[in-house]
């Protein structure tokens, strides 16, 4: 028949953001939950345990006596040595190349625990270290709606891109496309509140001493959870941490 041609497969269209984010949330909604009630029951055994209490107390006094080392060094094991190990554990950590990984991410690791250690310490100077409910929604808001979107989410993807490409900053930099930022960023943007939100308001509602030693375990549990999870996905797809 004139005029008429014949019918090509066409490749199906990329899902929207809106449905690549509730298809992550769907995916993580269990581990999540879990994670911030674990958190919630380390916070209450602080303000109604005083036998942990004191376990805490010992802590934020290590925390203050070794400041931006113990924020490094804790936040390399949570992030960087951990995976690791449990990727290791798991069959699954690559042969070629992991110890160049390794301290790849312990280099951006190490960096970015001292930076959101120092955060901390901005945010109560900003806004005190009370634990009422204006000072935690206003530490909340600028971690999450300031920091987040501007600062913590772009380059920890962008690290991981980094890292990836074998610390090739050139091409790290070249790979962030239109996508990047108007699919990628805002993907994972959107998931990381999905936890740090509710996560955050628990960690500021502690003493300051205590405030990046609960962030470490956050991290901990909620790097064991994306490790655990992990699949073979585009760079930046499905959780991520940004802080």
């Amino acid at each position: 028949m004139d005029g008429v041609r014949p019918m090509t497969d066409s490749p199906p269209a990329a899902p929207g953001i809106a449905a690549s984010i509730a298809a992550v949330f769907w995916q993580n909604r269990a581990p999540c939950i879990a994670l911030n009630v674990i958190v919630a029951a380390l916070v209450g055994s602080y303000y109604h345990m005083p036998a942990v209490a004191e376990v805490w107390e010992r802590v934020g006094q290590f925390k203050l006596r070794w400041a931006f080392a113990f924020s490094l060094l804790s936040t390399v094991f949570a992030a960087a040595v951990l995976p690791a190990l449990v990727q290791w554990l798991m069959g699954t950590l690559p042969a070629a190349g992991r110890w160049r990984r390794l301290g790849l991410l312990s280099l951006f690791w190490g960096w970015r625990g001292m930076e959101i250690d120092f955060f901390y310490q901005i945010q109560g100077r900003l806004f005190g270290t009370g634990n009422d409910a204006p000072t935690l929604l206003k530490k909340v808001a600028l971690d999450q709606f300031v920091m987040s979107p501007l600062w913590f989410v772009p380059t920890v993807l962008f690290a991981m891109r980094w890292v990836d490409m074998g610390g090739s900053v050139t091409r790290a930099w070249a790979s962030m496309d239109r996508s990047f930022w108007t699919r990628t960023c805002p993907t994972v943007l959107v998931t990381n509140w999905i936890v740090w939100i509710p996560a955050l308001a628990l960690v500021y509602s502690l003493p300051p001493a205590l405030q990046f030693p609960l962030f470490s375990v956050v991290m901990c549990f909620f790097i064991l959870i994306v490790t655990l999870l992990a699949r073979k996905d585009e760079p930046g797809d499905g959780m991520k941490t940004a802080g």
